[in-house]
């Protein structure tokens, strides 16, 4: 006989498969999307204002799904931990926790003052390609910078995505104990 899905399981059920979108959205920049804008044939200045454009859209959908995990899981381990105290669901669901506090810390100390510098050089080569100027040094230091940070960006993102999908292991786990 199937029992039915709480409230409870719900925001669980929730909160989990938004962790993965989560991990799904960032693990496929680093693969796919930005050795696209790493290739040599694309001009830097195209290349600068994708990435700008890419990272800036970026910050509409994932910093808010990031927040309503947390927030998610927040009150779901708190529930667990006051109703259930010794419920092998709350320490999992204190750890999913954890872990999207972790995502965010990480996003914040480490991928977004990249993203922002990324921002300003993209920003800084455009403007000169308007201006018609030729690659005089400081272009040319841009367009190394660039290429440099989209490197390290697309390697550090993969930390990121590490603790994200960590975080939807342990949300799954706990559901899995709730079914249990």
């Amino acid at each position: 006989m199937a029992s039915a899905i709480t409230t409870f399981q719900s925001v669980q059920v929730f909160s989990t498969i938004a962790a993965a979108v989560n991990f799904g959205g960032s693990i496929l920049q680093s693969p796919l999307i930005m050795p696209m804008l790493m290739l040599p044939d694309v001009p830097t200045v195209y290349a600068g204002k994708q990435t700008a454009y890419l990272l800036h859209n970026s910050e509409y959908f994932f910093p808010p799904l990031n927040l309503a995990c947390t927030l998610s899981n927040l009150i779901l381990t708190g529930i667990a931990y006051y109703y259930s105290p010794n419920s092998p669901v709350a320490p999992r669901l204190a750890f999913a926790t954890v872990l999207n506090f972790a995502t965010t810390a990480y996003a914040l100390g480490i991928m977004v003052p990249m993203n922002r510098r990324m921002a300003v050089i993209a920003t800084e080569l455009e403007k000169s390609a308007q201006r018609g100027e030729e690659k005089g040094a400081s272009t040319k230091a841009n367009e190394t910078e660039l290429r440099r940070l989209q490197s390290r960006w697309r390697k550090l993102n993969y930390g990121r995505a590490t603790i994200m999908i960590g975080s939807a292991l342990a949300g799954m786990s706990a559901l899995l104990c709730n079914r249990a």
